[in-house]
C-alpha cells in the first residue's frame, strides 16, 4: 500500500506526527510512505525507520496541489498516480486540493486543516489521528525503538542539554535566566550542551558572551547542526531543559528526560510526547516574562535526582 502524508509546517509540527506514522506503520503492512513535509526532518524520519520517501514541500512541485489549473507537473502525476492514499493535513476551503488528487487517479484522499478549530483543547496528536479515523494517544511510543542507534551516555555522565531558543521569540525565556541556569548547573559540576539553531543568533552572542565556564570542558556547543547529530548528541545527555520548541519536542521523544517551558502557547494542544511521559515535566506560565529562575531549578534538579544518581 503506497501512501503519501502531506504535513508542512514548522519542526515540532512535523515531529508530533510521528506518532501517527508510527501507529500506520502498525496498522498496515507491506506500508510505502512518502512524506512531504519540512526538510530539515525530512532525513531523521527516513532515519528511524518511519518513512520510505521524502520530499521537501517548499518544492515547487507542491504548489500543484492547490492550482486552479490542476497538477500539471509530470512526476508528481506519476507519483500521485501510483498512490493507494493521500493524507494532506492542509487547508482546502475551495476543495482545489480534493479535486486536483482526484483528477490525477488518487483512490482516496483525506484533507484536514494542520491543527484542531478555534477553542478545541485536544492535543495534535489525537487530534491528527482523529482526521484519519485512528486512535492514537500522545504518550504512544514514537521514535524511542526505531532510533536504538541513539545509545545513552554512560551513567557516570550528567551533562544536560539546553535549547534556549524557540521559532517564536514570544515562546523564549530571557537569555539571563537562562545564564543563571547554566551557572547553577556549573556549581555541582555537570557539563552543558548548548543548542542553538538559525533563528538564536542573537542568543548564542549573548551566551558566548556572558557565559565563563569554570573548565572549558562543562561547556560545549551545538550550532545549525541537522537534527540527526542533534538527536545522537541529545542522547548522549542525561537531561533536556529548554523552551515550546522542536528541540523539545526531539529531545521528549528520544525518551530523554526533558524539561519544557510553555507560554503563551497552550500545553494542552503542544506539550511534548515521548515514550514515557513520566519523563516530561511541562513548566507553564502564559507570561514567561513572570516565570522565576528558582522554578526551573526546582524542576531540573527533581529530574536529575529522579531518573539519576549523581
Amino acid at each position: 500500500m503506497n501512501i503519501v502524508i502531506i504535513r508542512p509546517g514548522a519542526i515540532g509540527d512535523t515531529l508530533l506526527t510521528f506518532p501517527i506514522l508510527s501507529a500506520l506503520r502498525a496498522k498496515y503492512a507491506n506500508l510505502h510512505i512518502t512524506y512531504v513535509g519540512n526538510t530539515a526532518v525530512l532525513p531523521l524520519a527516513l532515519e528511524a525507520g518511519l518513512v520510505d520517501a521524502v520530499s521537501d514541500f517548499q518544492s515547487s512541485q507542491w504548489s500543484d496541489l492547490s492550482s486552479t489549473v490542476g497538477i500539471r507537473t509530470t512526476t508528481l502525476r506519476a507519483l500521485l498516480h501510483e498512490t493507494d492514499m493521500v493524507i494532506c493535513w492542509l487547508r482546502d476551503p475551495d476543495h482545489l486540493i480534493a479535486r486536483n488528487l482526484q483528477e490525477v487517479g488518487v483512490r482516496h484522499s483525506i484533507i484536514a486543516p494542520g491543527r484542531p478549530p478555534e477553542g478545541e483543547r485536544i492535543h495534535i496528536v489525537e487530534y491528527l489521528a482523529r482526521t484519519i479515523e485512528m486512535e492514537c494517544r500522545p504518550g504512544t511510543l514514537v521514535i524511542e525503538e526505531e532510533c536504538r542507534k541513539y545509545k545513552r551516555g554512560n551513567a557516570s555522565s550528567i551533562g544536560i542539554a539546553i535549547h534556549p531558543g524557540s521559532g517564536g521569540t514570544q515562546k523564549c525565556w530571557s537569555v539571563e535566566r537562562f545564564a543563571e541556569v547554566i551557572e547553577w548547573i556549573w556549581q555541582r559540576g555537570w557539563p552543558v550542551l548548548l543548542l542553538s539553531g538559525p533563528a538564536d543568533g542573537e542568543r548564542l552572542a549573548y551566551f558566548q558572551q556572558r557565559l565563563a565556564p569554570p573548565q572549558p570542558q562543562l561547556l560545549a556547543m551545538l550550532v545549525n547542526a541537522p537534527l540527526t547529530e542533534v538527536a545522537r548528541q541529545l542522547r548522549q545527555r542525561r537531561c533536556y531543559l529548554g523552551n515550546d520548541s522542536g528541540i523539545t519536542h526531539l529531545a521528549a521523544m528520544l525518551g530523554l528526560p526533558t524539561i519544557a517551558l510553555f507560554g503563551p502557547s497552550d500545553p494542552a494542544l503542544w506539550h511534548p510526547v515521548g515514550p514515557d511521559s513520566r519523563l516530561i515535566q511541562v513548566v507553564y506560565e502564559p507570561d514567561l516574562t513572570k516565570l522565576p529562575v528558582d522554578t526551573v531549578i526546582e524542576q531540573l534538579q527533581r529530574q536529575v535526582d529522579s531518573n539519576y544518581q549523581v
